[in-house]
């Protein structure tokens, strides 16, 4: 797989926002019509896009089911969802809808069996999981709560349950356009010797060259938000890195 670039649709009560550090007291609205952010950002050569349900990730079941499929109906690129997938039956509504692949987070997580069966039942390649971090730990429950457990020890625990791609986020610096942590991405990637995508505090072109740079790891792209709505880094720019040799 190529190195992708997955621009982000975050989700709140239908309103595409971005939050600083997963705080939804601090949800920044950048347009009431995510169907139009999609539309746009595949006119500008996204493959992917990345869409969260952050109501269903809060409430551990999908809220924002209407525009999740408005999304998928209005464009031809894949979509890639998170936020409150944790039953088989919500999986199965959403690859109705459209859905390309469901990055599963909490139930990862806490039940790595459930992550089997549903594997067993789409095929991996319909999957992620959301390993999300917050100072050496890792985050669950829209980034609410901490599980005991390091992100690598879970990571090594899923890969061997069968999980062959990771979405690693830097909970700290997520919307906060400072930088990626290239660091721990790429200790992760090593550790797991699966696929990664890095999500969190990318802000310019360097940092995606950084992160297509741990290509040979197993870092198979990287998903931005917060810079690609405040202008500090174009959708094209960053493909164009991703495009590279």
């Amino acid at each position: 797989m190529a190195f992708t670039v997955f621009p982000a649709i975050d989700l709140l009560d239908g309103k595409v926002v971005r939050l600083k550090q997963g705080r939804y007291d601090e949800a920044k609205v950048y347009s009431d019509d995510p169907t139009d952010a999609a539309q746009r950002f595949e006119a500008e050569g996204a493959a992917w896009l990345h869409v969260v349900d952050l109501n269903g990730a809060k409430s551990g079941e999908p809220q924002n089911a209407q525009t999740i499929a408005a999304i998928c109906r209005s464009v031809r690129c894949a979509v890639q969802l998170g936020g409150g997938l944790r039953s088989l039956i919500a999986i199965e509504r959403a690859f109705n809808w459209g859905v390309r692949r469901v990055v599963l987070g909490t139930v990862a997580i806490r039940q790595p069996l459930f992550v089997c069966e549903a594997v067993k039942r789409f095929g991996a390649d319909r999957f992620a999981v959301a390993v999300d971090v917050r100072e050496g730990k890792v985050a669950v429950q829209g980034w609410t709560e901490t599980e005991a457990l390091s992100p690598l020890e879970i990571g090594k625990r899923l890969r061997d349950a069968g999980v062959c791609r990771f979405v690693y986020t830097d909970t700290v610096r997520d919307g906060t356009l400072t930088a990626p942590n290239t660091e721990a991405v790429a200790q992760f990637a090593e550790a797991t010797q699966a696929q990664v995508i890095a999500s969190g505090g990318i802000v310019t072109v360097e940092h995606v060259r950084q992160l297509k740079a741990l290509e040979p790891l197993g870092v198979i792209g990287c998903i931005i938000g917060r810079a690609l709505y405040e202008g500090t880094l174009t959708l094209r720019e960053a493909l164009d890195i991703a495009r590279s040799g």
